[in-house]
C-alpha cells in the first residue's frame, strides 16, 4: 500500500554535506526529492533516537550513466520505429533536418516559457540586430522543463501547426537548468513530433554540456537562444552578401558587355566611315568622267550640226 511501514533518518554532516556539493556540480542536478542515486552510507543506532544512516559519498556517474543509458535506448527506438529518421555515423538524418530553410527567415514561432530570461535574450538579439532586419515573432508559452510535462509540450507545438501560419522557422528556447530540467528534450513523443514536423526547427536550450534528443532531431541545434538569434540573422546577412555579390557582377559583366559593344561599335564606325570615303571619292572620279565624255559629246555635235548649216 501506499502507507509508510519504516522510517529511517537520514543525515550528512561535514564531509557528507561536501559530498552532496560535489554531486550537484558534477551532474547539475539539486539534491533533491525522487532522484535515483547510489549512495554510501554508515548505520547508526541510538537507544533514544533509534536507527539513522550517515551520508559518506555519493556515485555522481551512476546517475548519470542512468540517464545516458535512457537518452541510447530512445535514440535507438527513434531510429528503429519511424522510416523518417536515420543515423549517418553521429549524426541523425531527420524529415525537419532535410528541410530546406528559405532564403530569408522573417516568420518565426518561438516555444518557450513565459518566463524565461532566455526568450528575452532571443526577441533583443532580433530586435536589435546591426543589420536593421525586421521580424515577426510570435510567442508559444508553455512548460519547458521536466519530462512529465512533455504532453504540454507537444500540444504547443501541434498548436503551432494548427495555427497554418506558414512560418519559415520554429525556435525552441529555454534558459540554463540542471540536467534533470532539460529530460523533457529526451522524451521519446517530442524527439519524434521534431524530426518529423515539416517546419524547420532551431532549438536554442541553453544547455553547454550535452546534447538532447531534441537538439539531434531537429534542423539546426545551437547552444543558446542568443546563438539561435545569431544564427537566424547570420543566415539572412549571407543572403544580402549573395544578392550584393550577384549586383556586383552583374554590374562588372554588363561594364564588360557594354565596353566590347562599344569598341565593336567603333570599329564598325571607322570601317563605314572608310568605305563611305572610298565610295564617295569613286562616285566622285566617275562623275568627273562622265562630265568631260558628255562635255566632249556635246562639242562634237554642235560642230557637226555646224557643217551640217554651213553646207547646207
Amino acid at each position: 500500500s501506499s502507507a509508510i511501514t519504516p522510517k529511517i533518518l537520514g543525515k550528512s554532516w561535514g564531509a557528507g554535506a561536501l559530498k552532496i556539493l560535489d554531486f550537484e556540480i558534477a551532474t547539475g542536478q539539486r539534491f533533491t526529492n525522487n532522484l535515483h542515486v547510489l549512495v554510501q552510507v554508515s548505520v547508526d543506532y541510538h537507544p533514544l533516537y533509534g536507527l539513522s544512516v550517515n551520508l559518506l559519498d555519493i556515485d555522481s556517474n551512476f546517475m548519470l550513466g542512468i540517464l545516458e543509458q535512457q537518452r541510447n535506448a530512445t535514440l535507438a527506438r527513434l531510429v528503429k520505429e519511424n522510416d523518417f529518421i536515420r543515423k549517418e555515423g553521429e549524426l541523425y538524418s531527420t524529415l525537419n533536418s532535410r528541410l530546406k530553410l528559405p532564403a530569408v527567415i522573417q516568420r518565426v514561432a518561438v516555444i518557450s516559457s513565459s518566463s524565461s530570461a532566455g526568450n528575452e535574450d532571443f526577441r533583443h538579439t532580433m530586435q536589435h540586430n546591426d543589420f536593421g532586419y525586421v521580424f515577426r515573432i510570435d510567442d508559444y508559452h508553455t512548460v519547458v522543463q521536466g519530462d512529465n510535462n512533455a504532453k504540454l509540450f507537444l500540444n504547443k507545438l501541434i498548436e503551432v501547426y494548427n495555427t497554418g501560419i506558414p512560418y519559415d522557422a520554429i525556435v525552441i528556447t529555454r534558459g540554463g537548468g540542471s540536467q534533470s530540467d532539460f529530460l523533457i528534450f529526451d522524451n521519446y513523443n517530442i524527439g519524434r513530433a521534431v524530426a518529423k514536423f515539416p517546419i524547420p526547427i532551431i532549438t536554442g536550450i541553453g544547455h553547454q554540456k550535452n546534447v538532447s534528443i531534441t537538439d539531434l532531431m531537429a534542423h539546426t541545434h545551437t547552444k543558446t537562444p542568443t546563438k539561435a538569434a545569431e544564427f537566424i540573422i547570420t543566415h539572412n546577412r549571407r543572403f544580402k552578401q549573395h544578392i550584393l555579390s550577384l549586383q556586383r557582377t552583374l554590374a562588372m559583366k554588363s561594364q564588360q558587355l557594354f565596353l566590347g559593344y562599344y569598341k565593336e561599335l567603333s570599329g564598325l564606325k571607322s570601317m563605314v566611315s572608310h568605305n563611305a570615303r572610298e565610295l564617295t571619292a569613286a562616285q566622285k572620279e566617275e562623275l568627273v568622267l562622265q562630265k568631260q565624255h558628255i562635255s566632249q559629246a556635246s562639242r562634237n555635235l554642235l560642230a557637226k550640226e555646224r557643217q551640217n548649216l554651213l553646207l547646207s
